[in-house]
């Protein structure tokens, strides 16, 4: 019978132990971080259920100040929503896309090339941003027309000028979208309103 030392019975069972039938036997791995926490934070609410035998005032006390701070994190969700979806254009996005480009001086362009329906596109944009910078419609990407001259006509601009606008607006939409006339008495009829209401704002 061949004599063992004490390190190599150790190394043998080592390696019985950890052979695939035994994995049974074998100790379960060390836990996770997420398990740990997990495993103590069931305890505590073990404990938190005894507390209220033993201790009712810090049981109490202790699920009023959970439910403040669920009502605290609540109202600081919605109401950084809300600020979020109320916040306006930043000033400096409007005032790079203005220095882009001039719509009233494309429009000239455009009508002396004879595009008079682009031209006058280009003056109803024009009108729009002049209303938006004098404060009389508050202008952004997600307003359609409609919205626009439903502004306008709510607006304290002379109701002459918003009269014109608004049908101006209706009669560029209409050519824009459906036969595109190029006529050039759209742009002369843009062209004398937006003069008007640069004077008027």
């Amino acid at each position: 019978m061949t004599d063992l030392s004490d390190g190599r019975v150790r190394d043998l069972a080592h390696e019985i132990l950890a052979r695939p039938e035994y994995a049974a036997a074998r100790p379960m791995a060390v836990e996770t971080w997420l398990n740990s926490m997990l495993l103590r934070l069931i305890d505590w609410l073990a404990s938190l259920g005894t507390l209220r035998v033993t201790a009712p005032g810090l049981y109490w006390l202790i699920l009023g100040g959970l439910f403040l701070i669920l009502a605290v994190l609540i109202t600081h969700i919605v109401w950084s929503i809300s600020a979020a979806l109320r916040a306006p254009e930043p000033a400096e996005r409007m005032a790079s896309n203005a220095e882009l480009r001039d719509p009233a001086a494309e429009a000239e362009l455009l009508a002396a090339s004879g595009k008079f329906l682009e031209a006058a596109h280009n003056l109803m944009i024009a009108s729009f941003r002049t209303l938006a910078e004098r404060s009389v419609i508050d202008l952004r990407p997600d307003r359609s027309n409609r919205w626009i001259r439903r502004a306008l006509r709510d607006s304290q601009l002379n109701g002459n000028l918003v009269g014109e606008i608004d049908s101006l607006v209706m009669r560029t939409e209409r050519l824009w979208f459906g036969d595109r006339e190029n006529t050039p008495d759209i742009y002369s009829q843009w062209k004398a309103a937006f003069d008007q209401l640069s004077t008027a704002v």
